[in-house]
Formats: C-alpha cells, structure tokens, sequence
C-alpha cells in the first residue's frame, strides 16, 4: 500500500462473495455499507466513488451477496445486501443475520456506515439494528439518505427522529458535492 492520501479517483469493482471466506485475497481494511433494502446504498457508493460502479435498482432487494469495491488500494468499501422487515425469518434474513455476526467480529472492519431515510418512521426491526449495530463497538457513519427528495420540512422531521433514536451525530447525502465530500472524508478517516 502506497502512502497517498485517499482522493477516491481509483475505484474499482474487485468481486461479489456470499461471506467472508470468499472475500478478496488482498487484505485491506474494510468500511461496510449498510442500511435498509432501497435506502439508496448504490446511488450512495456510486457518488461517493465518483463513477456509475455500483448496480442500482428501483427494485428492493437486489444485492445478495458482499460487494468489494476497492478504494485507491487502500480499502475496500463493501456493500452489503439491504436489511427488512419480514413476518416470518426468510432465508434472507438468516443469511444476512449471519454475515453481519461474522462480519462485525472480523478486524479488518474498520467502520460501518449505517444508511437511513428518516422521511417515515423506523420501524422495530430499524430500531434492534441500529441497537445492535452499536452493541459491537465497531465505529459508526451514521447517513441520512434521500436527502434531495426531501423539503424542509421534511429535514426537520428527518432531524427529529434522527434525534429522538439518540442519533446526535450524522451526515445528510443530498448527493450534492458538499455532502458527498462531507462522506468521502468521514470514510476515508477509517480507510488508513
């Protein structure tokens, strides 16, 4: 690894892995993606990586497995398969429990950047994950997705809520430049 500073101008996608056994055999600190399934976690890594790299869709649910984007051969920034409420346990939801328990206790990760919309309510299920994101002790990015889609009112509300979970400390992605680079520097201070 080289001792320039990270400017996320060398991006590249690296492989997809169903866990940690599969991941990439260079061995960089890692900096997770996580967040509900449609929080805008694509739109987010492909601004903040400054080129269309990561696949995005309109449709919920979509990645399924552990993406691995390095970052200037520094880091991996790694996408991880969106988190949702379910009635009953679905092999999904057992697959991702899994992956973050393994992942969570790994060294390698270096912090998790927790991805939220707050222009609705947190459910239960947002709620014991947000708990136990914190119970691990692996640093936390906290987000605010969706930010241009929101008025000001709605921020406000977003500010609220954010607030009413304890959540005092936060970046907001309106994928304008200046929050983009907000998020690029709060990554890259744990991408070393």
């Amino acid at each position: 690894m080289s001792s320039s500073p990270v400017n996320f101008r060398k991006a590249k996608f690296v492989t997809s892995a169903p866990n940690l056994k599969k991941r990439p055999r260079l061995e960089l600190p890692a900096i997770m993606m996580v967040g509900r399934s449609n929080v805008g976690k694509s739109t987010l890594i492909n601004a903040v990586l400054g080129q269309k790299i990561a696949f995005s869709s309109k449709k919920a649910g979509k990645t399924k497995l552990l993406n691995y984007f390095e970052v200037d051969g520094k880091f991996y920034l790694v996408d991880s398969p969106g988190y949702g409420s379910t009635i009953y346990a679905n092999i999904d939801t057992i697959n991702f429990a899994k992956m973050m328990e393994d992942y969570v206790k790994e060294p390698s990760l270096k912090a998790i950047c927790l991805l939220l919309d707050l222009r609705r309510d947190l459910g239960k299920d947002d709620e014991s994950f947000i708990r136990y994101l914190v119970s691990t002790n692996v640093p936390l990015i906290v987000i605010l997705t969706k930010c241009d889609q929101m008025n000001q009112k709605e921020k406000h509300q977003a500010r609220l809520r954010a607030e009413k979970m304890g959540l005092t400390r936060y970046l907001e992605s309106d994928l304008s430049s200046a929050a983009t680079e907000k998020i690029r520097n709060a990554i890259a201070s744990y991408g070393k």
